[in-house]
């Protein structure tokens, strides 16, 4: 289903009475405001919305520490606390479908879902062994089973494949592990004809939803999302090549407009495995693109290592940060929402009285922005601002507005803040 990407112009120059708001939001005074053009605006319409977006975690590389460290407060972190709701799981073809490694996959889904058994599997070949070393591209897939056919991906031996992927979802049955999504590749150049030999072969696919590309690139998704979506239920792309797109709301629309099926963003991962706040605003700046563009999951990566570690301690800047995202995106639809400054990005999401208000500003100064809201809505109740910046986290306060379409808010320097606003009709 094609998304609503309809990009909204901000109307400046209305002079409306606001409630000024000091560096941490608390209610000082009353002014009038005069909204000039250069003027910081962020635009949000809580009545035009889009997709609801699922939040997953990945564990593919991860997975044996993950496994014997202390499984059940990290899933009880992850996947309760935060609250997401898939979960990324290794196929690892260089090991035998015995191999210990798949006890290790075992246990980390019973653990996830013992503490949410709603929780999706989602299961995609890894660009690894499972014991620490990488493994990309054919080196992937053991020698057995390449150098058999030259039009296949690799030279595979795709009947060997899919008998593979076969025996890792009888031992996952066998385990009570249903596997809801399955992606035979992973920044792999297979083309339509190694999705159709791979996906024909296949006796126990049963309901599982296939997921195709996982290109590296948005770009090389873009370029070939068109090839392979008759054999996919879902397009999954990777962004590792953010670097060469000026525009990434247009990239990912486009993605999301070529596409007949569902858009996700299969693996992000702008955050690294250490924790300050600015991995948290580059998390965040990476990944609202997608959101604003129609993306309906965002997957992140290795989640244990990146925000918790194995023995359920907790980094806990990024892991905060981006716990408050998905928290406060549970049950709400994405909210049209822009911004006048390339510096500043947001993303909102919306359900019929509550609006989240997700800001990072990438600016090294503290910035004054203008929230308007747009269809006949107005803000009136009880306003809780969080902040995380470089001398706070996760501080929050509450100021009240009694029917404000506009209003200003303080964005430190590199921080994210959320504005958690109840809305009313004008």
């Amino acid at each position: 289903m094609k998304k609503n990407n309809t990009r909204y112009s901000v109307f400046f120059g209305n002079i409306v009475k606001i409630f000024r708001v000091a560096c941490f939001g608390f209610l000082v005074s009353s002014t009038v405001h005069i909204a000039y053009a250069q003027d910081l605006t962020i635009s949000v319409d809580p009545r035009n919305t889009n997709q609801h977006v699922a939040f997953g975690g990945d564990g593919k590389l991860t997975i044996k520490d993950w496994a014997e460290v202390n499984v059940n407060v990290t899933a009880q972190k992850l996947y309760s606390d935060m609250d997401l709701s898939i979960l990324r799981v290794p196929i690892f073809a260089l090991q035998p479908i015995s191999d210990n490694i798949y006890d290790n996959v075992i246990t980390v889904v019973q653990a996830v879902q013992s503490v949410n058994p709603q929780v999706k599997i989602f299961a995609s070949i890894a660009n690894g062994d499972g014991y620490g070393v990488d493994h990309h591209g054919a080196s992937k897939f053991p020698e057995s089973m390449r150098g058999c056919c030259a039009n296949n991906v690799y030279t595979l031996n795709l009947t060997a494949y899919a008998a593979y992927l076969d025996s890792f979802m009888r031992r996952m049955n066998e385990a009570g592990v249903n596997i809801d999504y399955l992606g035979p590749w992973n920044e792999d150049p297979a083309s339509e004809s190694d999705y159709s030999k791979t996906f024909s072969q296949m006796n126990n696919l049963g309901n599982t939803q296939k997921i195709g590309l996982e290109a590296w690139g948005l770009l090389t998704s873009v370029s070939n999302v068109d090839k392979i979506e008759g054999h996919t239920d879902i397009i999954g792309s990777h962004f590792y090549d953010d670097g060469r797109i000026n525009d990434q709301d247009a990239a990912w629309a486009n993605l999301v407009n070529a596409s007949s099926n569902p858009v996700w963003y299969t693996e992000a991962t702008r955050y690294a495995t250490a924790d300050n706040i600015g991995l948290l605003v580059a998390g965040m700046d990476n990944i609202f693109p997608s959101i604003r563009s129609g993306a309906e999951a965002v997957v992140f990566y290795q989640v244990v290592k990146r925000f918790v570690y194995a023995n359920g301690s907790e980094l806990p800047i990024k892991y905060s940060g981006f716990k408050n995202l998905v928290n406060n995106a549970s049950g709400k639809a994405v909210a049209q929402t822009t911004s006048s400054d390339g510096n500043v990005s947001a993303v909102s999401f919306a359900n019929d009285n509550t609006l989240s208000i997700h800001i990072i500003n990438k600016n090294t100064s503290s910035q004054q922005a203008n929230i308007n809201l747009g269809s006949n809505q107005k803000a009136s109740g009880t306003i809780t601002r969080t902040i995380w910046d470089g001398s706070n986290t996760e501080v929050s306060n509450q100021y009240n507005l009694g029917g404000n379409k506009t209003w200003n808010v303080t964005l430190p320097a590199n921080s994210y803040v959320h504005l958690n606003v109840p809305f009313i009709d004008d």
